[in-house]
């Protein structure tokens, strides 16, 4: 048995102080400098400074049900955390009171949430795992120049989704597309016409809608904002409507850097409608 979406919530990040300490700086100076690059304090002042840990614990704080220690926690992110010398899914761990398997899953773009949600479908078919706290984070300071992010208007935001046997949306299939024709084509082999008619298409913004295209199956464009994080929260945001009108929901989000796309299935299995989740400013 996979596990479900029981409850969650996605917050947006509030502008704190200047947060780069002498030991980060320090850290950062010994990285980019063998690349021939150098830290750009300023650049670091002019950012919204939100550190993936107050990202989280808003997060945990903003979710509507009570969030036991889940067995397996696991932190998903594509873009870095400000503070590189922190190991956030451990100190995660260690508020729930260090009985969770936890670690970071990074180094996929936005495939990442997805890889999470693989790696904890496969604890719980071998039995070791009934619960899961999965954390998506994006924070958008860097004392660097880095490209992708700063070429986009990006949204410092989190996303904590919880999983376990009772929830709402089991998590049915993980796929992955290596290109956009190959999308379409998965897409049509997922959504025969019994199943689209049940279904709701739910596209990430930087998917192309023209590898997207199937017939009878109804749809929803997240809007653009964040990198990996987006889908995520408009799931959190629109689930329980959702869920009075379609059985299944596909989620399908395209990574801009290397036009991969990556597709989760989500099924109802019960009647009683999820509490709702919030998204808080």
């Amino acid at each position: 048995m996979t596990l479900a979406l029981r409850t969650g919530a996605a917050v947006l990040g509030e502008t704190g102080p200047y947060a780069l300490d002498d030991d980060i700086i320090r850290f950062y100076r010994d990285l980019l400098r063998p690349y021939g690059d150098e830290v750009d304090e300023e650049l670091a002042r002019q950012g919204r400074n939100v550190p993936f840990v107050d990202l989280a614990e808003r997060a945990l704080a903003a979710t509507p049900d009570p969030v036991a220690s889940p067995d397996l926690l696991i932190l998903a992110y594509a873009l870095p955390d400000l503070h590189p010398l922190k190991t956030v899914a451990s100190h995660l761990n260690h508020g729930f009171g260090d009985t969770s398997r936890s670690f970071a899953v990074s180094e996929q773009g936005l495939a990442a949430p997805f890889t999470a949600l693989r790696v904890a479908n496969a604890y719980a078919r071998s039995g070791r795992c009934d619960s899961l706290a999965l954390f998506v984070l994006e924070q958008t300071t860097f004392a660097y120049r880095e490209p992708f992010a700063h070429a986009h208007d990006l949204l410092d935001s989190g996303v904590l989704m919880v999983f376990d046997r009772t929830g709402r949306w089991t998590v049915d299939g993980l796929h992955t597309a290596p290109s956009g024709a190959a999308t379409g084509a998965l897409l049509r082999r997922l959504l025969p016409a019994p199943v689209a008619a049940r279904a709701l298409l739910v596209t990430g913004p930087w998917t192309d809608p023209a590898d997207t295209d199937v017939t009878g199956v109804a749809r929803h464009r997240v809007a653009p904002g964040s990198y990996c994080t987006s889908l995520w929260r408009e799931l959190l945001r629109c689930q329980r409507d959702w869920a009075q009108r379609h059985h299944t929901l596909v989620l399908c989000d395209t990574d801009p850097r290397h036009d991969q796309t990556q597709v989760a299935i989500l099924t109802q299995q019960t009647a009683a409608p999820p509490p709702p989740a919030r998204e808080h400013p």
